[in-house]
């Protein structure tokens, strides 16, 4: 209940609800475990994001979050007490309910867990979603691993039943699967599928970028684009330490040698950028960090820019960075700033 108890003072305090009381019980929290610091901080970016969407059955969702974490009865009472006051405690609590629903629990990861039905097989799967700056390590039930990184979404069944083993995709994971040449492991994106027996390979796949990436580890990997009129392009088949890059736009894909080590770097809490524009270097800061990158000057963007980080600062990359290629920089709660 140490945790549920947390997430409940959190909540009151950013919907302005916390008495004197409650404030000062949940700075002595942090005080007394420095982690939660760094939880408070990430719900509070959330609340933050003023232009962060809702959805119509938000209210519905915290609502049955919190009854799962077995904390509804505290909020019943606060409800009561509310009524005679024009905002219902649960209306004040909706503008945090999808970072609550992002993060799903700060006691098991900072990512969500929900159950949801595929429309492709209706089968209940379970549903791990990372919010920009969360990544996790997922246990599937035949023994394979997932690295999930930042701002990505994966769903699986809690078992897998049947001839293969399927998975839905939006975003980057690495995948260490376990061997079972009798179940094929298949994963699906919005732009492909991929179909392996037992292998371990990286997947960048996120449904608003312009490419599908993927590079192998170990093993042998079949891609298999799907097209704009959503048919399947010929299979490429994948060896270690070689990937390819599909232009879903296009109908494009180049196959290359790679290292494959550089490119699950990022599971190690590594950031590589090799010659990379500062615009998609941006893209990986804001995943990786939760603050929006601002250009003031669109030449900025066509930078290149060199650097290697492992489990560094925000600040500190960007004072090395800059030290390539001269820019000036200044971080806030909620974005950084690139000008001259």
């Amino acid at each position: 209940m140490h945790d549920n108890r947390f997430l409940l003072l959190v909540t009151r305090k950013l919907s302005a609800e916390a008495s004197p009381e409650e404030l000062e019980e949940l700075a002595g929290l942090i005080k007394q475990d420095p982690s939660l610091k760094e939880e408070y901080d990430i719900l509070n970016r959330y609340w933050q994001q003023e232009n962060q969407q809702q959805t119509a059955n938000t209210e519905f969702a915290l609502q049955k979050i919190l009854t799962q974490l077995g904390i509804e009865t505290e909020l019943k009472q606060e409800t009561e007490e509310s009524r005679v006051r024009k905002l219902p405690v649960w209306k004040k609590f909706t503008r945090i309910a999808a970072a609550v629903i992002a993060l799903g629990g700060l006691s098991i990861g900072l990512y969500s867990l929900v159950n949801t039905s595929s429309s492709a097989d209706n089968k209940s799967l379970v549903q791990k979603l990372n919010a920009k700056g969360v990544k996790s390590t997922i246990a599937l039930a035949d023994g394979s691993k997932v690295w999930l990184n930042a701002d990505s979404k994966l769903q699986y069944p809690k078992s897998f039943t049947g001839n293969t083993r399927e998975v839905y995709l939006n975003g980057e994971a690495f995948f260490d699967i376990e061997k079972n040449p009798s179940r094929p492991f298949i994963i699906h994106l919005a732009k492909g599928t991929i179909r392996v027996l037992g292998t371990s390979f990286n997947i960048k796949a996120y449904d608003n970028e312009p490419i599908v990436e993927t590079s192998v580890a170990t093993g042998k990997v079949a891609f298999i684009p799907k097209l704009k009129d959503n048919t399947e392009a010929d299979t490429i088949f994948l060896t270690s330490n070689n990937k390819v890059i599909y232009q879903p736009e296009t109908g494009k894909t180049t196959t290359a040698a790679t290292v494959s080590e550089e490119d699950k770097a990022w599971t190690d809490g590594k950031l590589l950028f090799r010659s990379m524009l500062f615009e998609e270097i941006a893209i990986e800061l804001e995943r990786n960090f939760g603050k929006r990158v601002v250009f003031e000057d669109d030449e900025i963007k066509s930078y290149k820019l060199t650097g290697s980080f492992q489990n560094n600062t925000l600040s500190e990359i960007l004072y090395y960075l800059s030290k390539t290629k001269s820019f000036s920089y200044s971080i806030t709660d909620e974005q950084i700033v690139i000008s001259r």
